[in-house]
């Protein structure tokens, strides 16, 4: 007489399966809806991070469950709960990377929204720091959004002074011309530009810095202040220009 009980035994097994896998995707479904709903009012990226590294562990526990069920062994289980909790380990790196770093960046204030910065390949203002993301807004007016792993594990260069971005500019002068003389001269041209270009107040000082000196020429660097990075060059332009200009003694110029 044929025996049923295996073929019974194995239906059953398959359809406490088929609902645990069911009962995991509603659970992940409803799971993802609120943590959407919850978070992304607030933070975009992070609500659907939260949710699919959710998603991951919902599902490996789904898995996990229906182990036993097929008639697993022990020794099974076990190793299968180790390859999940590695797979889980490499699936939340990223996610775990950036949101560490996101809480470094907000406690130690490297830069703050609104400051222009350059890292590796990317020159930028700084738009929305988040928990795991920071958006730049380049002179070209394109968004770029870095992970906050690679901005603390990057150099960053703060370009930004008092809502302005800091430009050098080298120049020489003739050895003739006094460092009074040259410092008047050339702070005043700082001080037009930067009222120009930027939205810089009367109490900020010209800076400017002597680099070399010989018989013939002091050469130096002054800094301009401007509000657009877009407008650099033109404010390098309009420098040199008004300084050409300039009559030194004995009738020299730079």
């Amino acid at each position: 007489m044929f025996d049923v009980s295996p073929w019974l035994d194995a239906l059953i097994r398959l359809f406490l399966v088929a609902v645990i896998l069911t009962a995991t995707w509603l659970i992940n479904q409803v799971f993802g809806r609120i943590v959407i709903g919850a978070i992304s009012k607030r933070n975009r990226n992070v609500a659907y991070e939260v949710s699919s590294v959710g998603g991951i562990v919902i599902w490996m526990a789904g898995v996990l469950l229906t182990l036993p069920v097929l008639g697993a062994s022990d020794t099974v289980v076990s190793v299968v709960i180790l390859l999940a909790g590695a797979f889980l380990i490499l699936a939340t790196r990223d996610f775990a990377g950036n949101w560490f770093a996101g809480q470094t960046i907000k406690k130690i204030i490297p830069f703050r929204v609104g400051d222009w910065i350059r890292t590796s390949g990317v020159y930028g203002r700084v738009a929305k720091i988040d928990d795991l993301y920071t958006t730049l807004v380049t002179p070209e007016n394109e968004t770029v959004v870095m992970p906050n792993s690679k901005l603390t594990s990057d150099f960053i260069v703060d370009r930004s002074a008092n809502g302005s971005i800091k430009v050098p500019v080298e120049f020489e002068v003739p050895s003739t011309v006094e460092s009074g003389v040259m410092s008047l001269a050339v702070g005043s041209i700082l001080q037009e530009l930067s009222s120009k270009f930027s939205e810089v107040g009367d109490n900020e000082q010209p800076e400017i810095h002597l680099l070399s000196q010989t018989r013939e020429a002091v050469r130096a660097r002054a800094v301009l202040r401007i509000a657009n990075p877009a407008r650099e060059e033109e404010a390098k332009s309009e420098f040199r220009k008004r300084l050409s200009m300039l009559r030194w003694p004995e009738g020299t110029k730079p």
